[in-house]
């Protein structure tokens, strides 16, 4: 497949990709037990039309500390970009007496205030890196043909063990993130599944749908000589179903990285195609910073 872009397609598409990215992950965010969010310093703040997630007890983790809607109207002009930053450079952790998290915030192009947000962020010391290239796919019909032995499955008729390979494949880590994975199945708004051949698990995906667009995460663990083989069916089952539904989008989730390679490539055989990187803005060195580890 060809590579598109985002800043080249209406606006209203570009925000259509961001608005479901976030209730993705708002979503898995609000999913897990109370007492569970509380004791790992998880948190949600809405600022205008900017969220600001925050996990304090894993303050050196980028991955699932950040902010996103920056670009979108009113971020830069309404102050909203600059409240999120300063309520994530003061959360504070039992674990620690540092104060902030180490976060990213990604700014997707071709959003109203994106050059702005941009702008904003680097004159206040923020580093800027390529960040991921969105997978983006239309709503044609999928042409996935299975082996015979590949069979796809609800994660309610599987094991617990797709939570492990999902942080995995994200590239975040954290006792209490795996645990909200686990929370997910039968979760209202969540549809998931997992391949397998026999009992050996292939791949799993999470899937959530906002306005027409199903953010898709994808975790797969190694089969010699079957690569890619379990991407397609649990990519398959989430087109059909989210087809179903009335989606004509379909977006690649990330935590600010590329995905592992072997998904990239099933997804570009499922009809995924390559849209714009979507740069992610670090926040400043914060000095003396210690790393906390999780602690069960």
């Amino acid at each position: 497949m060809g590579e598109q872009g985002l800043v080249g397609r209406a606006g209203s598409e570009a925000e259509r990709l961001t608005e479901s990215e976030k209730q993705f992950w708002a979503s898995f965010w609000r999913v897990g037990p109370v007492e569970i969010l509380h004791e790992s310093g998880a948190d949600l703040v809405q600022f205008g039309s900017i969220l600001a997630f925050c996990f304090s007890s894993y303050a050196t983790q980028p991955g699932i500390n950040f902010i996103l809607g920056a670009g979108e109207e009113g971020s830069v002009a309404g102050g909203h970009l600059a409240d999120a930053v300063r309520w994530l450079e003061t959360r504070t952790s039992e674990r620690s007496e540092d104060r902030g998290v180490d976060f990213r915030v990604p700014v997707v192009p071709g959003l109203p205030e994106s050059e702005a947000a941009g702008e904003w962020l680097r004159e206040r010391g923020f580093s800027r890196d390529e960040g991921a290239r969105k997978l983006v796919r239309d709503g044609a019909d999928p042409q996935i043909t299975l082996a015979a032995d590949v069979e796809v499955l609800e994660w309610d008729q599987w094991d617990e063990g797709f939570s492990g390979p999902m942080v995995e494949s994200l590239g975040i880590s954290g006792g209490t993130v795996e645990t909200l994975f686990l929370c997910l199945i039968g979760a209202e708004g969540w549809h998931c599944c997992g391949s397998i051949i026999g009992d050996e698990a292939l791949a799993y995906a999470a899937m959530h749908i906002e306005a027409g667009v199903a953010s898709i995460a994808l975790a797969s663990r190694p089969c010699e000589g079957r690569d890619g083989e379990g991407q397609m069916g649990v990519l398959g089952r989430c087109i059909e179903d989210g087809l179903a539904r009335g989606c004509d989008r379909f977006v690649l989730v990330d935590a600010g990285d590329e995905p592992p390679v072997v998904d990239r490539e099933a997804l570009l055989r499922a009809g995924f195609e390559i849209a714009d990187r979507v740069p992610n803005w670090r926040s400043p060195a914060r000095p003396g910073l210690k790393p906390q580890p999780w602690r069960p």
